[in-house]
Formats: structure tokens, C-alpha cells, sequence
């Protein structure tokens, strides 16, 4: 036996829709009750990849000894 969606398409893009036009921004999505997760700014994701640490030239690679 299926059951229905209780929210589709089409009514999740409206909720989206009223959130930016209040000025805020959507930047999550609950699936278990499907409700929006909203914030004053949009999330850097740029913040969320962690960033190498860069060799400096000093530094001898295996490479360098072929």
C-alpha cells in the first residue's frame, strides 16, 4: 500500500518562493517532516571545504630527487 506525499513539487517551490520574497534564504530541506531551513544570509560554501595546506618551495618533493 502507498500513501501520498503530503507536500509536492509544486508546493514546496511556492514555499521557497515566499521565503526569498520575505528576504530570506532557504539553505536546508528537512525530508523527514519536509520543512524549509531558513536563514538571513545564504551559507559560504566555499566555508565548508577544507583547505589544503600549500608546500612551500623550500619543501623537497619525492619528485624531486627522479
Amino acid at each position: 500500500m502507498t500513501r501520498a506525499l503530503p507536500f509536492t513539487e509544486y508546493s514546496l517551490a511556492r514555499a521557497i518562493k515566499g521565503v526569498e520574497k520575505a528576504g530570506r534564504f532557504v539553505v536546508g530541506f528537512n525530508l523527514a517532516d519536509c520543512t524549509l531551513i531558513v536563514a538571513d544570509k545564504p551559507v559560504d560554501v566555499t566555508s565548508l571545504v577544507p583547505v589544503e595546506a600549500q608546500k612551500s618551495r623550500s619543501d623537497k618533493s619525492s619528485w624531486d630527487d627522479v
